[in-house]
């Protein structure tokens, strides 16, 4: 009877403490179901006002009004809280993701109505963080990853199962080498560097090089210039010392040609005077 009594004792406070539970429950949240034209939503929503710290740099999302709305910064209705998912007018699902006052946190899904499935993203705080992917027709076309909501770090992009494009991102910009295939050939390689393409530098080393060998055979041709006019002009004074010499040798050859003509010229001049 004692061992009874202790299980019934046991049971009750297991059903009081779960009853306690589910009435915390549907006091904090309770679920909302928003219907569209071409889909409808089901989500929890807090009910009771929590103060949080806002953000102006993240989106809220909110019910009022039987509808779900979206500010930056900003609520004024029940800021969705816990599970939520839109679903599709032939009833298949189309996004699924959780909320943690009007954040999005953990992974979100999305597929088209044929069931395919869209992007894959991870969210922290309301701001994407982490890796993703991207689907066309079930197969993956491209992957990367966020940081703080800013696309950081290496992406590839693929077209029917092959590499078309990789590259990588800081900061939400383009950053590094990005390079473009076609049939697993480099069609295109460029350099970013936040967000800005870098151009080639040019090669100064071969000009400079060039110039300064024609500098050095320019030098190289004014002293050969400079040794032939040295040349030219010693030749010049040699050829005109050579001719003075020539001109003097000329000159007394004349004299004493001339001298014994004119002691001859004297001498018969003299034989005639007598």
């Amino acid at each position: 009877m004692f061992i009874k009594f202790i299980i019934t004792i046991i049971l009750t406070t297991i059903f009081c403490f779960e009853m306690t539970a589910q009435k915390m429950e549907e006091i904090t949240h309770r679920e909302v179901n928003v219907h569209y034209n071409d889909s409808s939503v089901k989500a929890n929503v807090l009910v009771q006002d929590k103060k949080i710290r806002l953000s102006t740099m993240k989106g809220y999302y909110w019910y009022y009004n039987n509808s779900i709305k979206i500010n930056q910064g900003d609520y004024k209705g029940r800021l969705l809280d816990g599970y939520y998912e839109v679903t599709a007018k032939n009833g298949s699902l189309i996004t699924k993701g959780k909320f943690k006052r009007g954040n999005k946190i953990g992974t979100w899904k999305k597929w088209d109505e044929q069931g395919n499935l869209l992007s894959v993203y991870k969210w922290q705080n309301g701001n994407r963080n982490g890796s993703y992917q991207k689907f066309k027709e079930g197969k993956l076309i491209e992957q990367g990853t966020y940081r703080n909501g800013k696309r950081n770090g290496k992406y590839k992009k693929f077209d029917h199962d092959k590499l078309i494009e990789k590259g990588s991102y800081k900061n939400g910009l383009l950053n590094g080498k990005r390079i473009i295939y076609d049939s697993d050939t480099v069609l295109t390689q460029v350099v970013f560097k936040k967000g800005k393409e870098v151009l080639p530098k040019e090669k100064k080393t071969p000009q400079k090089n060039t110039d300064t060998k024609e500098n050095n055979n320019n030098a190289e041709k004014e002293k050969e210039d400079d040794r032939s006019i040295k040349k030219g002009k010693h030749l010049w004074k040699k050829n005109n010392i050579e001719k003075d010499q020539e001109a003097v040798k000329k000159t007394e050859k004349k004299k004493s040609t001339d001298k014994p003509k004119k002691e001859k010229k004297t001498k018969a001049k003299k034989e005639k005077d007598d």
